[in-house]
């Protein structure tokens, strides 16, 4: 399957599933990471459309078929209403993404992706795309789509292809 494709079906399924997601909200009001719960939510929306889908294979988040998907969850320190204020290392995630993509570079998959959901967020903020332009300056392309929590906290869900 090629990268557009994927990324429209990823989009979907993904945003409806954390839209509904009660868990969630309280994981986005603190600041938490989601990581574990993104990859078996992802593992079951790949396996609706392909047999071979296999997390932790090759010491990678997911891999089927001829691809391999690193996954992230990026929590920042943007201040929003009704979101407990924390501090939270956004220059080390943003890097824990880029060494992701540096990692995959060196396996043999013939397509390679990054998936990263960043919380709470907007896409045009000032201040976080000076951070993406760190990761995407290593990908080849990359498709995003906005979201809010059911709480109404702002994340956005990147798919990148390395």
């Amino acid at each position: 399957m090629d990268f557009l494709p994927l990324s429209e079906i990823i989009f979907r399924k993904s945003i409806s599933r954390i839209q509904i997601h009660d868990g969630l909200t309280i994981f986005a009001s603190e600041r938490a990471k989601f990581e574990g719960w993104l990859k078996v939510e992802l593992c079951s929306i790949l396996s609706e459309s392909f047999d071979d889908v296999i997390p932790e294979k090759d010491r990678i988040d997911i891999t089927f078929q001829d691809w391999a998907i690193e996954l992230k969850t990026l929590n920042t320190n943007y201040r929003f209403p009704n979101i407990v204020n924390k501090t939270r290392p956004i220059t080390k995630n943003v890097q824990e993404v880029v060494d992701d993509i540096k990692k995959l570079q060196t396996t043999s998959y013939p397509n390679k992706s990054v998936l990263f959901v960043v919380f709470p967020a907007q896409h045009n903020d000032k201040n976080w795309q000076i951070h993406l332009q760190k990761i995407s300056a290593n990908l080849q392309d990359m498709k995003f789509q906005e979201f809010e929590f059911k709480n109404n906290v702002p994340g956005i869900l990147y798919f990148g292809l390395i």
